[in-house]
């Protein structure tokens, strides 16, 4: 029984030989990564041969808990999985809320590591001390997500924990994430069809392993100060998440250009205005909620399980979050609500990422509209904007593999290489991940988000850097005053920042800080609600440490180091990451709030201050060798400059 937070051990597991190894962790592989996906970043690096093809079976896929998980913090409920990105070829790692991420301390590991290949389908089996791989063949190909942990928690009690593939892992669809609590997902990287090409159908887990904390009393000092704070001070932020969740933001991002609209061409303004948005926003959706969804760990309670009547499939659904209404209601023009509940769920039951389809199905909007797709493609369907019943029957084709699906199942970038045409109709990827629904040509925040978009290890992903991280830099300051999507500036002011040394500490801080979120299994959006969260006084007491914020970052630096380090050892040339040109303002829209010169977004000048900032090469983004021993990474500089 460990009293610092971690289980102090890993398990691995072998599905070609069908053996079990748990492994011991030194405390100071924690000092230096934490755990999530620190700790597997340092496993994989260090363990997985490079070059290996997408779906080899020596490729890991490692499911981990946070540090703080089990601990006496909140928002603490994250798991993620991580490996090599089926989709990218990059490092690959997801987040995800639910009720998972206890389960694996309780079954006393802070993570679990698959290796191999079974040779028929199994899901893997704790019970406490016992471990086995079970036989799933009456689950594959014949259950989907919500099915299979309806199955498995009847089989073996309902105090299990499930994370299951649906069809799109079965598939290997490049785009299938891992799906918990019959609707949460690990959606992006695609690593579903990694977890599939393993013929590993899921995990259920239960245990009676305790983890303590160094001091639980300080632990929850912290949090009851947090949760007093948060009753008193909560923003306007916080009470739109309360009622509605992420939907909740839905009609003012698409009105203030936080939104693309129509495959980044259009302007909410006016091709989705108020009286469209509405009908799909925060508050229309909730009205179908039955009761609030809580994660682990979560005093908030911003999800919702909502009843659509007239729809058995929808009799218990996840209320759809802001993603998912943007990328099927405002970006295809879709203003019915109900559409979007059913995409939801046919998505989540599939378990396939509802913004990398999203993203596919505005490619494939806009092709039809230019000719390069035609209706003997689409098997009859007319894809014009809004048509709401053509977008549930491609989401059924993509969830099925059937017809044109077992295309846009692959995602954006192969969709468009397959019909030969990305001038006309551009996919929005960067290096084959597609873009989310946050619109980087913003004056709100844009260009912070596009170098995320382009320099973090697993690309395009909008939860890759943290806005707020200067809060623990001046910690007199007597509120959180992160960025509040109610309030984004309507104007743009100032393209870059005239001093390229603090814009590259904004942005190193920014991209580490979220390495920090992530080892400690944190969920972001506690950080958005106005107190300040107690990060470094909650990491902390649960360690028994004595570190500062700053250390903490160069925690993070290492942490994002090694993620980086893992894509050019792949022979990815980084430096070269690009969004497609139309989001990066080229040609600029005529009108609405984005709608400024090409040249204003410095991006190129923005990406240099912050390689520099973040000690690598500001032409090849490849760590210097100083950097590397000074953040005491002697495998990754073997692998990068020979011993």
């Amino acid at each position: 029984m460990m009293n610092k937070g971690y289980a102090g051990q890993i398990l691995w597991v072998d599905l070609t030989k069908r053996t079990f190894h748990p492994e011991k962790i030194k405390d100071e592989i924690y000092e230096q990564y934490l755990s999530g996906y620190g700790l597997a970043a340092k496993f994989i690096f260090e363990r997985q041969k490079p070059g290996l093809s997408a779906f080899h079976p020596d490729n890991i896929l490692a499911m981990m808990s946070g540090l703080l998980t089990n601990s006496r913090a909140i928002f603490n409920g994250r798991w993620m999985l991580a490996g090599k990105s089926p989709l990218t070829g990059t490092w690959g790692d997801a987040n995800c809320g639910g009720d998972l991420a206890p389960a694996f301390k309780e079954s006393g590991f802070d993570g679990i590591f698959f290796t191999g290949r079974s040779d028929k389908p199994v899901y893997l089996l704790i019970d406490g001390d016992k471990r086995e791989l079970r036989d799933a063949g009456d689950l594959w190909g014949k259950q989907d997500a919500v099915e299979t942990e309806n199955i498995l928690r009847a089989r073996h009690g309902d105090d299990f924990r499930v994370a299951c593939i649906g069809s799109g892992g079965e598939n290997l669809a490049l785009i299938a994430g891992v799906v918990n609590a019959k609707g949460r997902l690990a959606a992006r990287s695609g690593l579903g069809a990694l977890m599939g090409s393993k013929n590993l159908k899921a995990v259920c887990l239960r245990g009676d392993h305790i983890v303590r904390s160094h001091d639980a009393a300080t632990v929850w000092q912290h949090t009851t100060k947090f949760l007093t704070g948060l009753e008193t001070s909560l923003n306007d932020f916080g009470k739109s998440m309360k009622q509605g969740g992420t939907a909740a933001t839905l009609t003012d991002s698409t009105q203030s250009g936080d939104s693309p609209i129509g495959n980044w061409l259009g302007v909410g303004k006016t091709d989705f205005p108020p009286d469209m948005a509405n009908k799909i926003n925060g508050f229309s959706v909730t009205k179908y909620e039955t009761r609030k969804y809580h994660c682990y760990g979560c005093p908030f309670g911003c999800g919702g399980l909502c009843l659509v009547p007239g729809e058995p499939l929808l009799k218990e659904t996840h209320r759809p979050e802001y993603e998912t209404l943007c990328g099927f209601g405002a970006q295809l023009l879709v203003d019915n609500v109900e559409t979007v509940f059913m995409v939801n769920e046919l998505l989540n039951r599939a378990g396939i990422d509802t913004i990398s389809c999203a993203t596919t199905l505005n490619w494939a909007f806009e092709a039809f509209e230019k000719g390069v797709l035609t209706v003997k493609d689409t098997d009859g369907l007319e894809l014009t904007w809004g048509n709401h019943r053509a977008v549930v029957a491609m989401v059924k084709k993509i969830a099925t593999g059937e017809g044109i699906g077992a295309i846009l199942k692959d995602g954006v970038m192969r969709s468009a290489e397959h019909f030969g045409d990305s001038e006309r109709a551009v996919p929005m990827h960067v290096h084959g991940q597609e873009l989310p629904m946050h619109d980087s040509r913003n004056p709100g925040g844009g260009l912070d988000l596009g170098v995320g978009y382009e320099t973090e290890p697993t690309p395009g992903r909008h939860t890759s850097t943290f806005a707020g991280w200067d809060q623990y830099e001046k910690p007199d300051r007597p509120k959180n005053k992160l960025f509040d999507k109610f309030r984004l500036k309507s104007r743009y002011e100032k393209p870059v920042d005239d001093d390229h040394e603090q814009q590259g500490v904004r942005l190193r801080g920014n991209s580490c800080s979220e390495d920090i979120i992530n080892g400690a299994g944190l969920c972001n959006f506690g950080f958005y609600f106005g107190p300040v969260l107690p990060l470094v006084e909650w990491l902390n007491a649960t360690t028994g440490w004595n570190r500062s914020f700053d250390d903490y970052l160069t925690i993070g630096q290492r942490i994002k180091t090694v993620r980086h380090a893992f894509n050019i050892r792949e022979g990815i040339d980084v430096a070269n990451l690009r969004m497609p040109e139309r989001a990066r303002g080229n040609p600029p829209l005529s009108h609405g709030p984005n709608a400024y010169s090409a040249n204003v977004l410095q991006w190129d000048e923005a990406k240099k201050d912050y390689y520099r900032a973040m000690g690598w090469d500001e032409a090849t983004a490849v760590p210097l060798r100083e950097t590397l021993r000074t953040l005491d990474l002697p495998e990754v500089e073997k692998a990068l400059y020979g011993s």
